[in-house]
């Protein structure tokens, strides 16, 4: 996906994990073909190595769902912008990835992100205790490729409370775009660290 950047703006900043100065954060404003403009936000640090990136959609300020029905090789090429605070789900496979206190924005085609599930999932062989669960888990592994090496038909569904998250359809015909209600968007995870005793009761 090409994108032209515009206003690129360079500045160091304590880094937040080593209080480091050797942090440089790179702050650009991104148009995507078909797309909204995109603020994309990077940090790094050179001494501890902590890296964090997000998107913020400059369009969209309402909490979304965006729902993607794939079902051909072109269909897995569509793209997804997940912003830190994006919950990305694939019903069919029962495979959800949720924001934490270190989640990172990121921007990779249906295909890109079932094999980034498929390579964590790996890690949990290291993890299985019995044969059954080795089985299992080398079942998940073999029917995610079933799915991408067969273009099988999946459903991705994205939402964001802040709107920043979304998908650029391969087929915008297949794209179902729906705004959530305030109920729906406070059920989603945001990332953010909440302090329960602090809350009103």
């Amino acid at each position: 996906m090409s994108s032209e950047e515009l206003n690129v703006d360079f500045m160091e900043t304590p880094c937040p994990v080593c209080e480091s100065n050797n942090t440089k954060v790179i702050q650009r404003i991104m148009d995507i073909p078909h797309f909204p403009q995109m603020w994309f936000f990077n940090l790094t640090c050179s001494d501890c190595h902590y890296k964090f990136n997000d998107f913020i959609n400059l369009s969209v300020k309402d909490p979304m769902r965006y729902i993607y029905h794939a079902e051909n090789e072109q269909d897995y090429t569509s793209k997804v912008i997940r912003a830190a605070n994006g919950t990305i789900r694939f019903p069919q496979i029962e495979a959800m990835i949720e924001p934490g206190p270190n989640a990172d924005g990121f921007v990779n085609n249906i295909e890109g992100i079932l094999r980034d599930i498929q390579s964590k999932v790996k890690f949990l062989l290291n993890d299985a205790e019995t044969q059954e669960e080795r089985m299992k888990i080398i079942e998940y592994i073999t029917m995610i490729d079933e799915y991408i090496d067969k273009n099988k038909p999946i459903d991705i569904i994205v939402e964001d409370p802040f709107g920043n998250s979304s998908i650029v359809p391969a087929d915008e015909t297949k794209l179902e775009t729906i705004r959530l209600s305030e109920e729906e968007a406070e059920k989603l995870k945001t990332g953010f660290i909440v302090f329960e005793g602090l809350k009103n009761n």
